[in-house]
């Protein structure tokens, strides 16, 4: 009999969501947890499962500024009642450790409320504007990289080169055990605004700019730097080189390189609010659009591009499937240049008298 009642607690719990709607929306993770016992190995597992599971599609659907706001908003039971099945691919239960592949069901639908909710607050209503820009300046002289060290010239350099900026926007980080905390070299390629969020809540910035410099003495003085730029909704990278003049030092052709970093810095800053003025100054319009999507990583590539437009003020979320989102568009301007934004950021356009449908190009 014990037997039995476990066999069909098993079944409730980890039974597929075959009998939910086309909403419902899936997301596979692993945990790895260690508890008093197996029993509470498990349990734990399952409610740390729960909210890493909701974190990824938050992450894949929700703008990167909204996923705090929404997870701050929930416990672990509500998180829990969100969940509407769970899958067990593999697990492998030893002792007091309990390490599984399991695939977490939501509500797209309740996923969508979700998000827009957190789109209302105050918060996420800002015009993307850039007001000052937070460097973090890696360097490598030979082998090592080093970032919050003293011994870091790059870092000392932009300090002293940040004061003489009278826009006061260019901003270095203290370096302490909170910004290492946040990143360290070996998180430099992998950085992105969300796992950022906590410098730039710390310092109250829109931008922050990873400048990883390699200075090379020989045959001929040569600085290379991997420029990354990270906002809300947009992150780019350059690649610039730096070869030092017949009587320029090291710490001469740092500053140069600094320098000039700042002055394109500037140029774009001035270049997006005067794109911002132009495009902010137009009728506010809405429109209806379906996303055709195969996967939820095509999704957030199409949110990234449509979100990036200048005269794009929001994106409403309405219905998530896992085929297709559909959502409101609130822009300003003529429907023809938001038409001519979207097909030049190699989005598929197709107009409809209702609706307007788009894909990845």
């Amino acid at each position: 009999m014990m037997k039995i009642l476990y066999l069909f607690i098993i079944f409730v719990l980890f039974a597929p969501a075959a009998w939910a709607g086309e909403a419902i929306i899936n997301s596979q993770i692993e945990v790895d947890v260690t508890g008093k016992d197996a029993v509470d190995a498990r349990a734990q597992a399952m409610d740390k499962g729960a909210i890493n599971a909701l974190t990824d599609l938050l992450n894949k659907l929700a703008s990167p500024g909204q996923v705090d706001d929404i997870m701050s908003s929930l416990d672990t039971r509500k998180i829990s009642k969100m969940v509407k099945g769970t899958e067990v691919l593999d697990e492998k239960i030893s002792g007091n450790r309990y390490h599984a592949q399991l695939v977490f069901s939501f509500d797209g639908d309740e996923l969508s409320e979700l998000i827009k909710k957190a789109s209302e607050l105050p918060a996420n209503g800002k015009d993307n504007v850039i007001n000052s820009f937070l460097i973090i300046p890696a360097y490598q002289e030979g082998p090592q990289v080093i970032l919050w060290e003293d011994a870091n010239p790059w870092r000392s350099i932009w300090r002293n080169v940040a004061l003489e900026n009278p826009a006061g926007d260019i901003i270095v980080p203290f370096g302490d055990a909170k910004d290492n905390n946040t990143i360290d070299v070996g998180d430099i390629n992998t950085a992105n605004y969300s796992s950022l969020a906590p410098m730039i809540i710390r310092y109250g910035i829109s931008d922050i700019v990873i400048v990883q410099a390699k200075f090379v003495q020989k045959p001929d003085m040569l600085l290379s730097v991997i420029k990354r730029r990270i906002s809300r909704n947009n992150s780019e990278i350059n690649a610039l080189s730096y070869r030092a003049d017949p009587q320029e030092t090291r710490d001469l052709l740092l500053a140069r390189a600094a320098r000039d970093i700042i002055t394109g810095l500037q140029h774009k800053k001035t270049e997006d609010v005067s794109t911002l003025q132009v495009v902010r100054g137009g009728e506010r319009n809405k429109i209806m659009m379906l996303a055709s999507i195969s996967t939820l990583g095509t999704w957030t590539s199409l949110r990234s591009k449509l979100s990036s437009l200048p005269m794009v003020d929001r994106l409403e979320l309405l219905a998530v499937s896992p085929k297709q989102v559909d959502m409101i568009l609130h822009y300003r301007g003529a429907s023809d240049s938001l038409a001519r934004a979207i097909t030049a950021n190699k989005i598929r356009l197709l107009q409809g008298k209702d609706y307007w449908t788009v894909s990845r190009d």
